[in-house]
C-alpha cells in the first residue's frame, strides 16, 4: 500500500512568499514553515517581515526577511537571487502581495489603475518569470500558486474595476503559464478568496460599515473568510499532494460563487 500521510509535508523545500508581512500572506508562509519549509519573506514593509521571520525562527522555523518592491525588476532578481544565496534553491512561489485602490469606475484615476494592475498583476508576473527561469535550469519540478480573488471570478460592486482586472488576468496567466511549464514539472495554480478579514478589509469596513453587510450578504456561510481559512488549500496546492493539479483556480469563497 502506497504510503500518503506525508503527502502535505514541506520538509526539505524552499518557499518565497511575496506580499508576506500581514494577511494571506503572512499566513500561508507561518503555515509552510509549520509543514517544515524554509520561508523566503517578501513585502514592501521591512518591519512587517522581520517580525513574521522572528515569529517563525521562535517556533523552529527557516526564515528569511526581504523587504522588496515587487514591481522593480531589479529587486525582484535581487530577491531570488539572496533566497538561492540563502537556501539554495526555490521550490515554491506564493504570489500573495496585492493592493486595492476603490473608486467608481467613471471616478478612477489613471493612477489608481495602474498602482493596482502593477503590484496585483506585473508584480505577480515578475516573479514568476523569475523563479519559473530558476525551475526550469534546475530541472526538479516546482509549484506556483497566485493568490486571485472571487474579483477576477464574477463581478463584485464596491469600485474594483482595476481589482478585477488584475485578478482576472492572474487567473488567466496562471492557466497559461500551467501550460506552458506543465514540460517542465511546474505547476501552476491560483486560489480565489473571497472577502477574508485582512488588516486592509478590516480598515475598510470601519470605514464604511456598510461595506461589511455587503460582503456578508454575498457569502452563503455567512461569515468573512478568515485568513487560516486560507492555509490548508494553500499547502495542499504547494505540496506533493497536489502533483496532478495544475492551471486550476481553487475558490475558497465559502459558497459566495455557487449562486
Amino acid at each position: 500500500m502506497a504510503d500518503y500521510q506525508n503527502i502535505f509535508r514541506l520538509d526539505g523545500k524552499v518557499a518565497v512568499v511575496t506580499g508576506s508581512g500581514s494577511g494571506i500572506g503572512r499566513g500561508i508562509a507561518e503555515g509552510i514553515a509549520q509543514f517544515g519549509g524554509a520561508v523566503a519573506l517578501v513585502d514592501l514593509n521591512p518591519q512587517a517581515v522581520e517580525e513574521v521571520a522572528k515569529g517563525i525562527e521562535a517556533a523552529g522555523g527557516r526564515a528569511l526577511a526581504l523587504p522588496c518592491n515587487i514591481t522593480d525588476v531589479n529587486q525582484v532578481k535581487a530577491a531570488v537571487e539572496k533566497t538561492v544565496e540563502t537556501f539554495g534553491k526555490i521550490d515554491i512561489l506564493v504570489n500573495s502581495a496585492g493592493i486595492g485602490r476603490r473608486s467608481p469606475a467613471e471616478d478612477m484615476t489613471d493612477e489608481m489603475w495602474d498602482l493596482v494592475i502593477d503590484i496585483n498583476l506585473k508584480g505577480a508576473f515578475l516573479f514568476c518569470r523569475e523563479v519559473g527561469r530558476r525551475m526550469i535550469a534546475r530541472g526538479e519540478g516546482g509549484r506556483i500558486l497566485n493568490i486571485s480573488s472571487i474579483g477576477g471570478v464574477v463581478g463584485v460592486e464596491t469600485g474594483n474595476a482595476n481589482y478585477s482586472a488584475a485578478k482576472g488576468g492572474m487567473n488567466a496567466m496562471t492557466r497559461t503559464l500551467a501550460l506552458e511549464w506543465a514540460k517542465h514539472g511546474i505547476t501552476v495554480n491560483a486560489m480565489a478568496p473571497t472577502h477574508t478579514r485582512t488588516p486592509l478589509i478590516e480598515k475598510l469596513m470601519a470605514e464604511k460599515p456598510e461595506t461589511a453587510q455587503y460582503f456578508l450578504n454575498n457569502i452563503p456561510m455567512g461569515r468573512l473568510a478568515e485568513v487560516g481559512d486560507m492555509v490548508g488549500p494553500a499547502v495542499f496546492l504547494v505540496s506533493e499532494a497536489s502533483g496532478f493539479v495544475t492551471g486550476h483556480i481553487l475558490l475558497v469563497d465559502g459558497g459566495h460563487t455557487a449562486r
